[in-house]
């Protein structure tokens, strides 16, 4: 096993490592997130917006 130093008390390369890894990560889940959110999205109003254009085209023919 290496000696401690009293430099290695101070090194904190570990932990900014650590830190880095974790905000890239959380951003990853947060687009993720972000892009399911979306998609659930279109996929409730596709259907809603197909609808109403297919009611203004029957209403308009009816005129």
């Amino acid at each position: 096993m290496p000696e401690r130093t009293e430099r290695d008390w101070d090194d904190d390369s570990e932990y900014h490592a650590a830190l880095a890894r974790a905000e890239r990560l959380t951003r990853f889940g947060m687009r993720t997130m972000s892009g399911v959110t979306v998609l659930i999205i279109l996929a409730v109003l596709s259907p809603l917006l197909l609808m109403a254009l297919f009611i203004l085209i029957v209403l308009g023919m009816n005129y």
